[in-house]
């Protein structure tokens, strides 16, 4: 993960540039049933959806018969494949959509979606109330609150993005994390085209103004910095620039409230849990995560550890399903999970 940007800047363009595209075409015959053309199908990145009011679900592709929308409406849907029909004499996009549960399957028009960020897409938690409302969301951090799955963005659908919503704050979260951002280091990196602080004191350098902003800032980050010859050195190192970033945070906003969320759990090429295993630096995943609590308690920021509140949305037995690329990287219905619990333990 610590050598991304160096190894794969240019498939880490690439990915951005079609996140939201489609991949791997499977053409076949176009096939006519009733007044529908099926020009060709593909497959899909698993972006999440929200539904437009008056949306209409289908259960096949040729749009033969439709179910109403309406009990699904607060349903998050992640599609999986998409196909270009001409209907009625008109080129027009489905999507074949599933929950995150995959129980329920549809295909709907692509103007019938919506991305779940939209201010009418509501699913406030009841217990938010008003209390969140109008409030700014800053993050800083790694891939993993950056929305990147280990290959492509799952865009405006973060689970810092998802906390929002279920907070109910009706505003943009600003989402200044980088994949492979550590805390030690004050790299650059592209996002596409843009070149943007990567690492945790050149992003909060570049973004002072916004930080005096934020009512709330997430600081997720040190997967990278435990990463076999990130640099980044000892651990006592790595928890002397954590300590001075979220000094310097609180001195350019004393009134934010800061969260600070220890990484996630990570595992092996082999499937093997990294919590006990060392690194060149001669200390655990275990160990940094415990460091990080530690230094962040001590600062008066809230701790955050995703194995605590959410203990079930990755496992030992669930990862090959819950991450991405089955090592660290959540998947777009996982960062879902993760930014419900978020905002459950913030409401409490």
């Amino acid at each position: 993960m610590i050598n991304f940007f160096n190894k794969h800047i240019k498939l880490f363009f690439a990915a951005f540039v079609v996140a939201s595209i489609s991949f791997g075409i499977y053409s076949h015959p176009t096939a006519d049933k009733a007044s529908v053309q099926v020009e060709y199908t593909t497959q899909t990145h698993p972006h999440a959806f929200a539904l437009k009011k008056n949306a209409k679900l289908y259960t096949d592709v040729y749009l033969e018969k439709s179910v109403s929308a309406k009990k699904f409406l607060k349903t998050a849907w992640y599609r999986s494949q998409s196909a270009k029909l001409i209907y009625g004499g008109k080129s027009k996009v489905v999507y074949r959509i599933s929950n995150a549960n995959q129980t329920d399957k549809f295909w709907v028009l692509s103007s019938a979606v919506k991305d779940i960020t939209s201010k009418s897409y509501n699913v406030k938690l009841a217990a938010a109330g008003n209390k969140f409302t109008g409030e700014k969301i800053g993050v800083f951090g790694d891939s993993i609150p950056a929305g990147w799955d280990g290959y492509h963005f799952y865009l405006n659908s973060s689970y810092p993005d998802w906390t929002a919503k279920y907070l109910g704050t009706n505003t943009a979260v600003e989402n200044f994390a980088c994949p492979s951002g550590r805390i030690v280091g004050h790299r650059y990196a592209y996002l596409g085209t843009t070149l943007v602080p990567q690492d945790l004191s050149a992003a909060i350098k570049a973004h002072r103004n916004d930080i005096k902003k934020m009512n709330v800032i997430f600081v997720h980050i040190g997967t990278n910095d435990y990463t076999n010859y990130s640099g980044s050195g000892s651990l006592k190192n790595v928890m002397r620039h954590l300590r001075y970033n979220i000094k310097l945070l609180q001195k350019l906003n004393p009134s934010a409230k800061i969260y600070g969320i220890l990484p996630i759990s990570r595992f092996d090429a082999n499937g093997m849990n990294r919590d006990s295993m060392s690194d060149m630096y001669g200390y655990t995943y275990h160990d940094l995560r415990a460091a990080e609590a530690k230094l962040y308690k001590s600062m008066g920021a809230k701790v955050v550890n995703f194995q605590q509140i959410a203990p079930n949305a990755i496992t030992n037995s669930n990862k090959d399903v819950a991450l991405k690329d089955h090592e660290i990287h959540p998947t777009a219905q996982t960062a879902q999970k993760l930014g419900y619990a978020l905002a459950k333990s913030i409401v409490k």
